[in-house]
Formats: structure tokens, sequence, C-alpha cells
């Protein structure tokens, strides 16, 4: 429980606020704050600490009606449980058992699992207490089991998922940065899909009490963490390793396992990758260098495990897997207990592709939600979350739409271009038309129009324009055009010598001019400009 539980609370304290929406603010405030401070003299071993704070929130826990009680109890079982660790590590049994009498906020792995509780492990009461719980299946393999099935025949309309060419310039960069064709070497599929896992696994420390740097893709992970000693999390070993993926040319997806529990903020996230051999997406987890095999040795996909669990059928985790290269993972602990309560729901993003996650202005990301069940909550669409412009959460619970199997061929992901990317464009593309360099300009288009360049931008097109405009004197971005990802068009308002008017400018995957219009206007546009003057 101390790695498990303890940890993850001090991790999310001060997250706690968007788990009881509907209760008293103010005492749920209350709550956190004390519960920082519990957690802080717990880290002090600080018992007379712990309990002022505990007795204080127990006074005014009391005075809550029963509907809040409910609600706010697994505060109270997990403070308990918390005070019966202090005790336990101070040598007083009658103190620690008493706690957990009052705490039942564990089951007989909790309990197995927890080191802080070793001084009381030999103590008739325990062992009685120990002897009761004990059953072959985690709380959380039950809850699992006791799941509602899917719903097959479900047909919500939801985007197709995409997955990006190693053709892109980011992921080429990765794989000749990092040699990745070595490191997956000559074998077949399956061999190169454990040798990138392998390597990914080893490259990294995983810490997954601390969150990841704010450029979320593989090569600036990596160098920053190989600069300045940083460790990842889960999600963070998961990206590169799906990026490393993507780079090799295969289709994959990170998932992130959730709980049924709401309130339960930890998760896992791994990455699945399409083997063509099998003919299915195998289980990959760089965190814990693991993958998991049925009674003969064939690797096994996220929706196959989770149906063996719950049916009891055979799995077999590789034995090599490791958590740091210091603690080894059991079936038992890793898929029975750890995974069993993180595979109640599934996650993962419509679009593939590298920087997906990075939080960037003018930047729009969506993701799919797997629910055991026949009803799904509506789609969300969340403005300004995170630092991006739009984000979309969709419900099925359709695991064939879900585990949907990747085209055959390479289908580059939907491009997804920032603010930042455009600005930069504009930027030169201003310097460039004011100095009549229309060759320079020709360079910054695509390379696919050829020769078309020279037409599209030439120096008697540049001097026409800057007749009717004069020189470009400021711009500033307003919105985006609609488009199908790779045809968006970003908007500026251009303040000229002589006019002020939109311009539009689309980017390909490389961040070069796909299209231009120097002028373009609709009721869309002109009501934009509109509010901007």
């Amino acid at each position: 429980m101390k790695t498990l539980t303890i940890a993850i609370l001090i991790l999310l304290t001060g997250t706690f606020a968007t788990c009881f929406a509907q209760d008293s603010k103010e005492f749920h405030d209350y709550a956190n704050k004390e519960k920082s401070l519990m957690l802080k003299a717990y880290a002090k071993h600080d018992i007379a600490g712990y309990r002022k704070n505990l007795n204080d929130f127990l006074a005014r826990y009391n005075k809550l009606n029963d509907k809040e009680k409910k609600n706010f109890k697994w505060y109270v079982d997990e403070d308990y449980y918390i005070l019966a660790d202090l005790y336990a590590l101070a040598g007083d049994k009658k103190n620690a058992l008493a706690c957990l009498e009052k705490s039942k906020n564990y089951d007989y792995n909790d309990l197995v699992r927890d080191h802080d509780l070793d001084n009381v492990r030999k103590d008739p009461q325990f062992v009685k207490l120990l002897k009761s719980l004990k059953n072959p299946k985690s709380k959380y393999l039950l809850t699992l089991q006791q799941a509602p099935k899917y719903n097959n025949n479900e047909e919500n309309k939801l985007p197709a998922f995409t997955y990006q060419s190693p053709d892109d310039a980011n992921l080429a960069a990765l794989k000749n940065t990092y040699h990745l064709d070595s490191i997956a070497g000559k074998g077949n599929d399956i061999s190169q899909i454990i040798n990138l896992m392998e390597w990914v696994h080893y490259l990294i420390p995983h810490d997954g009490s601390k969150g990841n740097p704010k450029i979320k893709n593989a090569l600036s992970f990596i160098s920053e963490c190989r600069q300045n000693n940083k460790t990842l999390n889960c999600r963070g070993l998961a990206i590169i390793l799906n990026e490393v993926y993507l780079a090799e040319g295969f289709k994959s997806r990170f998932v992130t396992c959730l709980p049924k529990d709401t309130a339960d903020q930890d998760c896992h996230v791994i990455t699945i990758v399409w083997s063509a051999s099998l003919k299915k997406w195998v289980w990959m987890d760089p965190t814990f260098m693991a993958y998991v095999m049925n009674e003969n040795g064939e690797l096994l996909s996220i929706e196959e495990v989770r149906d063996r669990l719950i049916n009891n059928k055979p799995l077999i985790l590789n034995p090599d897997a490791n958590r740091n290269h210091a603690t080894s993972q059991t079936k038992s602990d890793y898929l029975g207990y750890y995974m069993a309560k993180n595979l109640y729901k599934l996650e993962c993003p419509v679009n593939s592709q590298y920087n997906y996650e990075t939080p960037e202005e003018g930047k729009a990301r969506a993701y799919v939600q797997l629910l055991p069940g026949n009803a799904t909550p509506p789609t969300e669409t969340d403005h300004n979350k995170h630092g991006i412009t739009t984000y979309t959460l969709y419900y099925t619970n359709n695991p064939k739409t879900f585990w949907a199997a990747p085209p055959a061929g390479i289908t580059p992901a939907i491009v997804t271009h920032t603010q930042a990317d455009y600005e930069h464009v504009l930027e030169k593309f201003k310097n460039c038309y004011n100095n009549n360099e229309a060759d320079s300009i020709c360079n910054m288009f695509s390379d696919d129009w050829g020769e078309r360049k020279k037409s599209m931008w030439s120096e008697e097109i540049n001097n026409n324009l800057m007749a009717d405009y004069g020189k470009i004197i400021s711009y500033k971005y307003m919105a985006m055009d609609d488009g199908d990802g790779d045809n968006d068009v970003a908007l500026f308002k251009i303040v000229c010598e002589k006019s002020v008017h939109v311009m539009g400018i689309s980017l390909d995957k490389n961040n070069k001019i796909g299209t231009s219009r120097p002028e373009t206007s609709s009721p869309y546009i002109d009501k934009l400009l509109a509010k901007e003057e």
C-alpha cells in the first residue's frame, strides 16, 4: 500500500477537486488541505501531527449529512490506513491494528505488499485478519470480472484512427538519430517489436510520482532526460515507444488503461503495436518491459489479456519483466492486481502521430474511450483545455470499433500544425515579400509543387501585390478555417501600407506552404475581421 497508495496520494494532492463536484466545495477544499498536511506528517513519521490533522478533519466530517459522509468516506478510510502504517513503523502494534480495523480500505494483496506493516506482520491479530481476507483474486480482478459485457452491435459514429507515415520529417529524424534500424534488428516483426520496447525501457528510468517535461515527443523527452538526469512516468515512456514504432513503419497507439473508480486517479499507459505476422495488436509495456503471452507462447493484445483475466484463462508474463532493473514483476502482481484494476476502461488518441500531446495554442486533439456496458456518455468537447484549442472525447461500447485493424498501406495521420508553426512561416514570408525576394518565397512552398512554384510567386506577382497592398506592416493570427487536417488554412489579419485584409496559408507535413491566399474573404472571415477592428 505504501508504494501503491501513499505515493499516489502525494502525487495527486490537489487534484481531488474533480472527484466530488456535487458536494460542498467548501468542505472539499478543506479536505484536500487536511489531506496534504497529513501526508506531510506521514513523510516525517510525525504521529502526533498526523493525529491532530485527522481529528480536525473528523470533527468537521461528522457534521456532514449522510450523503456527503458517504461521498467523503474514502478520505476517512485512507486516513486511518495511513495512520496504521505510521503506528506500525513506530512499533505500536495495538494502535496499528486498531486503525486497520477502522479503515477496512484494503484487501489481502494490499496487506501483503505493504512493507510499512512488517512490524505487525507476525502478530496473531494481524495473521487472523490476513487469513480472513485471503482470496486468490484481488478486489480489482473481481471488479473487472463483474463488469458489464461490451456491446458489439453499437454503431456510434467515431472518427477513424490514423497512423503517421515514417516519412514524416520528425519521425525520420528520430529514426536516424538513434539508429532504430540497428536496434530493431533484422529478425521478424515480433523480434523487432520486442527489441524496440526493451530499448525504450532501458533508455530512461521510470518515476510515476512525477510529471513529464512540457514538450512531449520522443526526441525532446530523450534529450531532456539525458541532459538533466530526469525520469518519465508511464505516459512519457509509452509516447516514446509509440513514436519509435511509427518511425520504424509500424502502426501503433499508446493506450491509457483506467480503473472503474473515478475517484482513483492512478492509471497506467502502455503501447499497442500491429503485428503483421500475427494480424493483431500486441501489448508492449515499456515501463515494466512487459509483454503477455498465452499458454502457447503467442503474444497477446490488451483485448485478449482482459478477456483472459475475466474468464480465468492462462496468462504468461515474460520472466524478465521489471521496473527500473530493481523490482521484478510477477503475473499475480502485475496482471492480477495492478492491470486488473486498470483495464476497466481504455482510451487512446484518434491520431497516432509525433508530438501529439504537447500543449500548444491552436492545436486540437481527439480521443476515444472504450467502456463496458450498453450506454455511452455524449461526445465531450472542451475548448482551451491544457493549453490547446479543442479537446474532444468520444465514447464507445464496441470493441470492434476501438480495436479496428489499421489500413494495410501507409496512411499518414492528419497533420496538426500549431499557431507557432504558421506564425514562423508568415514572419519569413513577410520579410521576403517586403524585400521582393520572390525566389526565397518560392523555396518556402511545398516541394510537391515542383516547377509550378515559380509561376505561383514571381517577381512580377510580388510587384503587383506590392502596388495593391504596399509592404506588410504587421500580422495577427485570427483562427483556423475548416479543413480536413492537411488542408486546414490559418487565417491572419494582415496590416499593409495600403490595406487591411485577411490572408490564408496552409502548411504541409514539413511546415512548408501548401497553398496561400494573399487575400481571402467570406461571411465567416468578415465577422472575424470585424471583431478585430
